[in-house]
């Protein structure tokens, strides 16, 4: 059973040091500069768990550019959850939502969700 849990709520610190360790090791893959501590608390972030076990996070921010956009990050060999956990999400908001894939696998998913590509890495989910 997937739950997901947000950074106001108490249980969240019970995940928040592995959750900031996956973060710092793919940090660079997602392409954020942000501190972990920066996307909790400045972002739309939920935090996902199978079985009280930490599948990922996905968090959603307004660009520069005014647009919504989707971030994540995953531990491996969790494709199936994520694309569970991403549709979930993409009930929550209304409107064009857009993100960023720096990798075949990222992009697989986002395609899967229903995102269509509108650039070479840039996807859009209406």
């Amino acid at each position: 059973m997937i739950r997901i849990i947000i950074p106001t709520q108490k249980e969240f610190s019970e995940y928040k040091e592995e959750c900031k360790t996956l973060y710092e090791s793919v940090q660079t893959q997602i392409c954020d500069p942000n501190s972990f501590d920066f996307i909790c608390n400045n972002t739309f972030f939920y935090l996902f768990l199978n079985d009280n076990k930490l599948i990922g996070a996905i968090y959603y921010f307004t660009d520069t550019d005014g647009k919504l956009y989707l971030n994540g990050f995953a531990k491996r060999k969790m494709h199936f959850l994520c694309l569970e956990c991403l549709k979930k999400s993409l009930t929550w908001f209304k409107g064009r939502i857009y993100a960023e894939a720096q990798n075949r696998a990222s992009a697989l998913c986002l395609l899967r969700c229903g995102f269509k590509r509108i650039q070479k890495n840039t996807f859009c989910f209406q």
